[in-house]
């Protein structure tokens, strides 16, 4: 089976699939669902990382250089942290709503909103919604990481 010629645009995937790799390079409305989509889950795992390691070289390492992460660093750098990571998941959230409810508002042609598909390849509602979800609870549990810094000694 041979694909078709690709549209003047770029090729796009329709709502059931092709049964060949479609070059997404050029649509930058993809790109930024996915973007809004895997955005608060990964603002989640950097913080975490980032607090974990500083916790673990503040609190067990006693190699030269780590003397810089003795306590009480570990716990300015963990609500630091906390701050900056759960001040990125909030516009990234609202985002994604905004841009969920505009999909809800004017359907474009060749919508099927219950399968939260877009027959144009706009990234559809239903990622839209998910990027919300994950962004909010990526809010949540990031402050689950970093307030116990507040009421805890960190070692």
């Amino acid at each position: 089976m041979t694909p078709p010629d690709p549209a003047p645009g770029g090729a796009t995937t329709a709502s059931a699939g092709t049964p060949f790799p479609v070059d997404l390079s050029r649509d930058r409305r993809a790109r930024r669902s996915w973007a809004g989509f895997i955005g608060g889950p990964v603002i989640w795992i950097t913080h975490f990382m980032f607090v974990y390691l500083v916790a673990e070289a503040g609190c067990t390492g006693d190699g030269p250089g780590l003397e810089v992460f003795d306590p009480p660093v570990p716990r300015t750098v963990t609500l630091a942290a906390t701050a900056v990571a759960a001040a990125a998941c909030v516009p990234l959230a609202a985002w994604a709503l905004r841009r969920w409810r505009s999909i809800r508002r004017e359907p474009a042609a060749g919508t099927d909103l219950l399968a939260g598909r877009t027959g144009d390849g706009g990234g559809g509602g239903g990622l839209a919604f998910a990027g919300f979800l994950l962004s909010s609870f990526s809010f949540v549990a990031i402050l689950f990481v970093g307030l116990p810094a507040a009421f805890l000694p960190a070692c």
